[in-house]
């Protein structure tokens, strides 16, 4: 197991040109030698970084469910399995726990509450490769590619047991695809103890974009980046990133966008929606149409788990909806406070018509709600947007500490954002149903309308 330095977060490093080394065989990809995996009596690969073990598991063909054996090298005390609302229940044999997935799914084996050190075992359909491939990255080979530019019509098939290390990047590019099984890691492009400028998976100006089934990992800034897209379909994919401003899944200036069934690790910002001059200044465009369903979401100090913001120079933001999702964590992160639902308005877009429904939530440290317009230093337009028709539906806060939530508007001498009609209906926070903005610990301040249950609390009551 490689011995990675102690993270060190340089919010503007000297940009890397270049990638910085290269692996040629399995035998100097980086192994876990903490956890071994079977899955249905198969042997998986299980790697490692200095934040996570990952399994990615492709299955095929008709199946019952999964069963999965882990053995742990080291002793244990304690084991939890997430997300809870799954209800999956294990058998211990001594350092070894044996459990059964129902269906595909991927899960978090978590030891003893240490945060640094749990097992992702991420199931997916497996994918064959299409007759229509034009790059193939065969099993059980590792690549080095530095940066694989795409092209129309571009089919790249990572097959299950693959490795390539690089990055990927199109640009107005029509009917990709970037599917498969295998690993794409984009730790060449970055020291170990810093981040660096570049994306992982780059597309700007594209349409008709589909990434399905891979696992990315270990990219130098943010991870998957469709910015100014249309039609765009991420699913069964893994987003998992242990650097700082490693975003999950980065929905910049995109319309007509479905986001299912992916497992998003991040040590910023998980599922963001942006519309701001990076990766450039021309894919600042509206977001519209939506979709981020049934998802796995793990935030990482520091960031939120879904975002909106900041960023946001666009004319309009509408018709999101996030929903059937579980959100397992939410780490403390000092003053900066991350939370697992935010609207983060600090530009002129207007923002209203966003639906969060179903959302299970786990260990989040400090806010579970942050809705703010502010002035701060991602601020590029000279006046603040609106927020607006923002609904949130039956969430419940499962386990973990009880989070604060906060609405805040803008008020200045010539200028003023309030964020109004803000709806909450059936939220459940530890077994308690909140009835009022005091049940859900909300702070309320320079804002209109705000409704629990069809009832409108503020400004009548707050916090």
């Amino acid at each position: 197991m490689l011995k990675w330095k102690k993270l060190i977060y340089n919010p503007d490093p000297e940009p890397v040109l270049e990638p910085l080394f290269e692996r040629h065989s399995l035998d100097e990809v980086e192994w876990s030698d903490l956890y071994e995996v079977t899955c249905n009596g198969e042997k998986q690969a299980v790697f490692y970084t200095d934040s996570f073990h990952y399994a990615p598991v492709a299955v095929g063909g008709e199946n019952d469910g999964i069963d999965v054996e882990i053995v742990i090298s080291r002793p244990f005390e304690q084991v939890k399995i997430r997300p809870s609302s799954y209800g999956i229940e294990f058998h211990r044999e001594g350092q070894k726990l044996r459990f059964h997935l129902p269906k595909i799914m991927k899960v978090s084996v978590e030891l003893d509450g240490n945060l640094k050190n749990p097992l992702f075992v991420l199931c997916s359909p497996k994918i064959e490769k299409p007759k229509n491939t034009t790059i193939c990255f065969e099993r059980g080979k590792v690549y080095n590619v530095a940066t694989l530019e795409l092209h129309d019509n571009d089919v790249v098939y990572l097959e299950e047991g693959s490795v390539v290390y690089g990055r990927i990047y199109a640009y107005r590019c029509k009917n990709i695809q970037i599917i498969g099984n295998g690993i794409l890691n984009g730790s060449p492009w970055h020291l170990p103890d810093s981040n660096g400028k570049l994306f992982l998976v780059d597309l700007q100006w594209c349409e008709n974009v589909r990434i399905e089934g891979i696992t990315v990992v270990d990219s130098p800034m943010w991870q998957i980046v469709p910015a100014a897209c249309d039609h765009v379909v991420i699913r069964n994919t893994n987003s998992l990133s242990r650097v700082v401003t490693g975003d999950g899944i980065d929905i910049t200036g995109c319309q007509d966008v479905l986001i299912e069934d992916c497992f998003v690790r991040a040590a910023d910002d998980c599922i963001c929606i942006k519309s701001g001059r990076l990766p450039n200044p021309t894919t600042v465009r509206d977001v519209k149409d939506l979709i981020v369903q049934r998802c796995v979401i793990w935030n990482a100090e520091p960031g939120n788990a879904i975002e909106i913001g900041y960023g946001l120079m666009c004319k309009e933001i509408t018709n999101l909806i996030f929903r059937d999702c579980d959100i397992i964590h939410c780490e403390y992160e000092g003053n900066m406070g991350g939370s697992a639902m935010s609207i983060h308005q600090a530009d002129n877009a207007y923002i209203h018509d966003i639906h969060y429904e179903n959302i299970r939530v786990e260990d989040v440290a400090q806010k579970l709600f942050d809705i703010k317009v502010l002035e701060c230093k991602y601020t590029w337009a000279p006046v603040r947007g609106r927020i607006e028709d923002i609904y949130f539906k039956d969430i419940k806060v499962l386990n973990g500490p009880f989070p604060v939530s906060i609405i805040r508007g803008y008020e200045m001498r010539l200028e003023e954002s309030r964020p109004e009609r803000i709806y909450f209906d059936n939220i459940e926070i530890l077994g308690q149903k909140c009835n009022s903005v005091l049940d859900m610990h909300m702070v309320v301040e320079l804002a209109h309308k705000i409704y629990v249950n069809g009832s409108m609390e503020y400004p009548r009551n707050c916090f």
